[in-house]
């Protein structure tokens, strides 16, 4: 599988070292550059000793008797002695590629520098903040009087799987369509996809399948070798792995909406309610495109995701994401969030994330072998990106800065079309 350029490594390992310490990443990059020598050399030696083999090979019936003779004995030992080698370059290569595969991606020079979340940058805010004349509620006490029933959903699949009802699914299948529509007016192609992916695909995206920590989110069906999807990303551009696209097929866009699994529940108060689950629903957006636009492009995408929450009516923000934030794929990467009641303490208001964009530039396309042959013939590797068009979380903003002193909920005017119903 192949990851960064592995000539950039090798040039410049100090660069590649500080980029990892940035990331937050216990990682020794020499260790890399060390193995990698290493291959290089035994390879070499492989290869005179393959090349002895075979010229030994084609003069054995030009020699006499007594030189064929030997000729088969130093043949013999040729083949002993590349066997050895062999072994070793297998296992050398295996320790080589398990390093190499967890070497994360370059970052933009406008990326903030930081270990966390703390250090991300806000870049812009939108909208004005919700006022009340009331004490508002948080989205679990309007939630759980509208139709959200944790207590059903834990006896089927246990926490982490709020059930929804009513009004409350009527709301949720709203934004999906409306966000869904929204991406096909803007040329985005609509995809129903696989909801299980190899670990290959997984791998190859950026996600760690084989990862023993508790950290590990992903949901693996064991004996099929297959993983749960956390995100319609994985099959979006999974679906081109291996492939060598012309370039009048860039760029490529397209959406889906799916279920997303992940093995992540709340962790306290501002996690809790629809915040962080195992399982949601998402419209994700994919673009592959040729590198010198993926920066346009990213810029793109953005604009979407915004513009999304303002014909919402949202009280929301855009940070920009820090090195140690950014996830092993993301080259740079911009959050939306909104304004929640609950992410700011027990009972205040604070921000909370609900989508984001992210330009992975050769990151992925490298790792799963995805490339586009230009206009000179010439193979090249496209860049891929990804953004959230919206998720169910999306609920808890609604919920919380539309409340009126009825109880009601004051529907977003683009969702009538869907909901037909000004309140809720």
């Amino acid at each position: 599988m192949i990851v960064l350029d592995i000539k950039l490594v090798r040039e410049k390992p100090e660069l590649i070292q500080q980029i990892c310490n940035n990331r937050g990443l216990d990682f020794d990059v020499s260790q890399i550059i060390a193995l990698d020598q290493r291959k290089r050399k035994i390879q070499q030696e492989l290869e005179l000793l393959r090349a002895e083999s075979k010229k030994l090979a084609q003069n054995l019936a030009k020699l006499s008797d007594l030189e064929r003779g030997e000729g088969i004995i130093h043949g013999k030992q040729l083949k002993y002695e590349i066997s050895i080698l062999e072994n070793i370059f297998e296992k050398v290569a295996f320790e080589y590629n398990h390093l190499i595969i967890k070497l994360p991606n370059l970052y933009s020079d406008d990326t903030p520098i930081g270990k966390s979340e703390d250090h991300n940058v806000e870049f812009k805010i939108y909208g004005k903040t919700p006022e009340f004349n009331f004490e508002p509620l948080d989205h679990i006490k309007i939630g759980t009087r509208m139709g959200m029933d944790f207590e059903a959903g834990t006896r089927v699949g246990g926490a982490g799987f709020p059930l929804l009802r009513g009004n409350l699914a009527r709301l949720e299948t709203a934004l999906m369509r409306f966000v869904l529509d929204q991406a096909i007016e803007k040329e985005f192609e609509q995809v129903s996809v696989p909801l299980m992916a190899k670990t290959e695909i997984m791998q190859g995206l950026g996600f760690n399948p084989r990862r023993n920590e508790d950290g590990n989110e992903l949901f693996p069906l064991e004996n099929d070798g297959l993983y749960m999807i956390g995100t319609a990303e994985i099959p979006l551009i999974g679906q081109f792995s291996d492939c060598i696209l012309p370039e009048s097929a860039l760029p490529i866009r397209m959406t889906a909406l799916s279920p997303c699994f992940r093995r992540e529940g709340a962790s306290g108060r501002r996690d809790a309610g629809l915040y962080r689950n195992k399982m949601f629903h998402k419209v994700e957006l994919i673009s592959i495109v040729e590198p010198e636009t993926s920066a346009a492009t990213l810029s793109n995408l953005l604009e979407f995701e915004i513009d999304i929450f303002k014909q919402l009516g949202l009280y929301f923000r855009v940070i920009k994401i820090c090195s140690g934030d950014l996830g092993a794929p993301a080259y740079k990467k911009y959050d939306l969030e909104a304004w929640m009641l609950g992410r700011g303490g027990s009972d205040s208001w604070g921000w909370g994330e609900l989508t984001s964009c992210s330009n992975c530039t050769d990151y992925q396309a490298r790792r799963l072998k995805i490339r586009y042959r230009d206009g000179d013939g010439n193979i090249k590797f496209p860049h891929t990106l990804n953004a959230t068009g919206i998720t169910t979380r999306a609920i808890i903003p609604i919920l919380e800065q539309n409340q009126l002193e009825t109880g009601q909920i004051q529907v977003p005017k683009v969702l009538l079309k869907y909901i037909d119903s000004e309140y809720l």
